[in-house]
């Protein structure tokens, strides 16, 4: 006899297919976003020690992967929009912070293991947050200032606990972290106000990262590349791992696109410690194999856990504030509000007109100038063809000028 679902059942079974999706996403985004740093590292210590080039792989598949991206998903085409202006001035520099810091956490791979790195980055949510208080962006507390001295210890814990530490290495964490902390704070002050979509944004900035790493590689790699290929160290495999580096990193975005849409910001809070703690276990036994000291284990724990329940109690008071705020309001609008004058009524526009278009695009500018120079869905394919197009050839042209093809034929045995 077939079962007829009540309301009750029906309720619980929808909540108990939400809680599975949420599990999955959360354990693909932490193997996935943990993988790939292991990935990178393994790379670098198999004797790739080319970051700059490794980085320019990766934004071109993402570049590729965000126009297939922003063409699929409904409306998304309509959200890509950005002033002329806004891209050289704001987005610009965002995506040459993102490329340095990329490029020094990878670098920093090469003399620290990153089950290292990874322990250290676990103090990463309370730098943003003293920073943001500096900027002013934050209001100043005391549980922040209690919770930055817990983090500050276990950090000085995990560097006490390591056997054996490069100073150069850490001196590369520190500012890779430090770049972390003002690339987090430069998406709210600079990102947000653009009024982006995750994809839009994607689409518009990795092509600006893929050519800078690719103006640094130029400069700083290509001459050792080209003696790598000469020696005979670029086979058939070599190119096979970078597709796959890339693949993995295309895969990164695409489940991170996806839990966030699924999980909530305490989800999200909570998942970041378990990112950390795999990028430890894999790093520890598939790159550099070691175990952990127990000092390392204790500051990186104390790091953890101070830092999940101070992100957890912020996303609660968030919303808490949120909500009064939303009960203070008040029901009926004063009378200034319901007949507006001149004044009142072009800043409500220009309010409605940033809401409903951001920094970033619109038929008006930010301060009412020209409606030209904005950029569109076709503006920004061809920025990223512009990009990627010349990323390419400028490496591959420097590489190829550097060469000796007799001794790469003789090499390769062409």
């Amino acid at each position: 006899r077939r079962r007829v679902p009540t309301p009750g059942s029906m309720a619980g079974g929808e909540a108990m297919s939400v809680g599975v999706q949420i599990l999955f996403a959360s354990l693909a985004n932490i193997c996935t976003s943990s993988g790939l740093a292991v990935f990178n590292a393994w790379c670098f210590r198999q004797g790739y020690h080319f970051q700059f080039s490794l980085i320019m792989v990766q934004q071109v598949v993402c570049s590729c992967f965000a126009v297939a991206q922003v063409a699929l998903l409904p409306g998304e085409r309509a959200l890509v929009k950005i002033s002329s202006k806004n891209y050289l001035t704001m987005l610009l520099p965002f995506s040459m912070l993102v490329a340095a810091k990329l490029y020094i956490q990878n670098k920093a791979f090469d003399h620290v293991s990153p089950a290292f790195y990874a322990m250290i980055a676990s103090t990463l949510p309370v730098g943003v947050t003293l920073l943001s208080i500096v900027r002013g962006m934050e209001p100043f507390r005391i549980s922040t200032l209690f919770a930055a001295a817990l983090v500050s210890i276990g950090g000085c814990m995990i560097k006490a606990g390591e056997v054996s530490l490069s100073p150069f290495g850490l001196a590369l964490t520190v500012t890779a972290l430090m770049l972390d902390v003002v690339r987090l704070v430069l998406v709210q002050y600079l990102v947000q106000p653009l009024q982006l979509s995750a994809p839009g944004l994607m689409l518009l900035s990795s092509p600006l990262q893929c050519l800078v790493c690719a103006i640094g590689a130029a400069t700083l790699e290509s001459s050792a590349v080209a003696i790598s290929i000469e020696d005979g160290r670029f086979p058939l495999v070599v190119w096979v791992v970078l597709l796959l580096n890339g693949g993995l990193a295309m895969v990164v975005n695409l489940v991170t696109f996806v839990f966030v849409k699924v999980a909530s910001a305490v989800v999200v809070a909570i998942t970041t410690p378990f990112k950390d703690l795999s990028t430890v276990i894999m790093s520890d036994n598939l790159v550099v194999r070691r175990q952990e000291t127990p000092m390392s284990i204790a500051g990186f724990s104390l790091a953890c856990t101070v830092s999940l329940v101070y992100n957890i109690h912020n996303i609660v008071r968030r919303d808490r504030e949120k909500v009064e705020k939303q009960e203070m309001a008040p029901l009926i609008p004063s009378r200034q509000e319901k007949t507006p004058g001149f004044t009142v009524g072009v800043a409500n526009a220009d309010a409605s007109g940033r809401r409903g278009r951001g920094l970033g695009g619109g038929d008006a500018g930010v301060d009412g100038e020209d409606t030209g120079g904005y950029w569109r869905i076709r503006d920004a394919h061809n920025a990223m063809l512009s990009c990627c197009t010349v990323s390419v050839l400028l490496l591959s042209s420097t590489v190829l000028a550097q060469l000796d093809f007799a001794k790469v034929m003789d090499a390769y045995r062409l």
